[in-house]
């Protein structure tokens, strides 16, 4: 099967993902900063490892299954899908262990990653339905 599709679509959405996380960034280190909570930074950087292994998890397996048939497909998406759980859990669990504002941070920076990788997926495939 052919993944053109999702490769062109990565591709398009790289530079302005890039972009649109360096500014989030800087927002968020000088709150971070300026609160008084500098030292929260690196639980920021984990929760952005965090997404970008659970996207990386995602896409992977989305391209693996893309050749199989539809049963060896579905394995394959609900392997990725307990490993892309798994990965959440521990991570956020020794987050959490650390304590609760470490925490808080590591899933901010989880979902600043995640939310703006599916916003701009989002916004790219609506400006090509009205495209076309």
């Amino acid at each position: 099967m052919d993944t053109s599709v999702l490769k062109e679509a990565l591709g398009e959405i790289k530079r302005p993902f890039c972009l649109t996380l360096a500014a989030f960034t800087a927002m968020l280190c000088l709150s971070l900063m300026a609160s008084g909570g500098a030292q929260l930074i690196g639980a920021l950087f984990i929760g952005y490892l965090a997404a970008g292994a659970y996207l990386w998890t995602l896409v992977y397996r989305t391209f693996r299954s893309a050749g199989m048939s539809a049963q060896g497909a579905k394995k394959e998406m609900l392997f990725g899908l307990i490993l892309r759980l798994l990965t959440l859990a521990l991570i956020f669990g020794v987050a959490a262990k650390i304590g609760t504002q470490v925490f808080a941070v590591t899933v901010l920076g989880f979902l600043t990653v995640y939310l703006t990788a599916l916003v701009l997926m989002i916004g790219n495939n609506l400006k090509k339905g009205k495209r076309s």
